[in-house]
């Protein structure tokens, strides 16, 4: 018989449901199953950031670190190569101004020849005199080892003390006044470096006369010329090579005039 409308099945069977994969006895609905995929998601988003990302992202950090600090170490070793090459030019510079100071002092070979020094002087006034009276002449040039050795005492700077070495001689001189001035005057010009001390000079009451005419009137020319005799203590300073340094040779006497 047919009956107008929807179909209702009657009896005790029942119409049964669309069937569902289970898993540990739960069905796996798609609401089970899809909550079950977002979490599966969740989890293996979690491994795979825990396992994989995270570690890469910390190493480079970790490089990151490394990079700046090598920089900032180059960047120390810059500075320092930089102040290295600073020093170095500060210390020749010191060197060279060293070697300049000690090249005003006296050295073994100057000491040497010395005398000779001296002497030279002397006879570079005499250039153009035929008058032996007349020439100046070297009469002393004695050294004074008693005078000589390290400086102790402090007259030259506290500083110098045991850093410099006097060598110290009596030095006499005879001749005109101009003849005298400009042979001290020549002494310190002399390379080493030399001090002059306790200048003294006295007239040679000899030479200190007037010609005058049987009409008793000065002579205006032909006056002898007056002579002084000159003493002074010259002093030579040089770098003290070691303790024995102090121990010099006296010079060899002054030459024959």
């Amino acid at each position: 018989m047919t009956v107008g409308g929807d179909f209702i099945p009657t009896g005790e069977r029942e119409l049964e449901g669309p069937s569902y994969p289970k898993v540990f006895g739960v069905s796996l609905t798609p609401t089970v199953g899809g909550i079950a995929l977002a979490v599966a998601g969740a989890v293996g988003a979690f491994l795979l950031w825990s396992n994989l990302v995270q570690p890469t992202l910390d190493r480079n950090q970790q490089l990151q670190s490394e990079i700046a600090a090598k920089e900032q170490e180059l960047a120390g070793l810059g500075d320092a190569q930089q102040q290295i090459t600073q020093a170095r030019e500060r210390l020749r510079s010191a060197q060279q101004l060293q070697a300049d100071v000690l090249g005003l002092f006296a050295t073994e070979e100057s000491l040497d020849t010395l005398l000779l020094d001296v002497n030279e002087r002397v006879q570079s006034v005499n250039a153009g005199i035929q008058d032996p009276e007349r020439r100046a002449r070297l009469s002393r040039f004695d050294f004074v080892p008693a005078a000589s050795g390290p400086v102790t005492d402090g007259s030259l700077g506290s500083a110098v003390n045991n850093q410099l070495e006097r060598r110290v001689y009596d030095v006499e001189i005879q001749g005109s006044f101009p003849q005298t001035q400009s042979i001290v005057r020549n002494i310190e010009r002399l390379q080493p470096l030399l001090v002059v001390n306790n200048l003294k000079s006295t007239l040679d009451q000899s030479t200190q006369r007037i010609v005058l005419t049987p009409q008793g009137q000065v002579v205006p020319a032909g006056q002898p010329e007056t002579r002084v005799t000159t003493t002074f203590r010259l002093e030579a300073l040089k770098p003290v090579d070691s303790p024995g340094a102090a121990a010099a040779t006296p010079p060899a006497a002054p030459p024959a005039q």
